[in-house]
């Protein structure tokens, strides 16, 4: 099988829609609008996509990427970042999400940046594990806390 990576076109936008709902399934609300907004420059948190589609033509996988300030442990005031990283769970496995990192850190390279940044929840050892695997060093963990108050 062959992959195909590139940058999202306007014609991949009900493709990409669809998969970020697969990834979360609780944007199924927002995630046309927000598609919509990426592509008329209005959307604040994803500054590139790139895409991976199999033989047939089908959207399997996706990495969005914006760039951040003040990153935890970067040298960069600003750094790229990688917002969200799928692969459809068919298609994993396959080396593909390896690929789509690999076309972020050259999309990284062509803007100039020595670094790339990610996190990913406490709990998703699979993400952490693979990322390290990728060449991803650990900044730090983080356990947010919440109370409510009275009054």
């Amino acid at each position: 099988m062959t992959i195909d990576i590139r940058a999202i076109q306007i014609t991949d936008a009900a493709a990409w829609s669809a998969l970020r709902v697969e990834f979360l399934p609780e944007i199924k609300d927002i995630s046309q609008t927000e598609v919509d907004a990426f592509f008329q420059g209005t959307y604040p948190n994803v500054r590139e996509v790139l895409v991976a589609f199999d033989d047939s033509q089908k959207m399997v996988g996706f990495i969005e990427l914006n760039l951040r300030e003040n990153v935890p442990g970067s040298r960069q005031q600003t750094t790229p970042y990688i917002e969200a990283w799928f692969v459809s769970p068919d298609y994993q496995g396959r080396g593909i999400g390896k690929t789509l990192i690999y076309a972020a850190e050259e999309w990284a390279t062509q803007q100039g940046f020595q670094e790339l940044a990610s996190d990913a929840p406490i709990t998703n050892k699979k993400s952490i594990h693979l990322q390290k695997q990728l060449g991803f060093n650990e900044i730090e963990r983080v356990v947010c806390l919440l109370k409510p108050l009275r009054g």
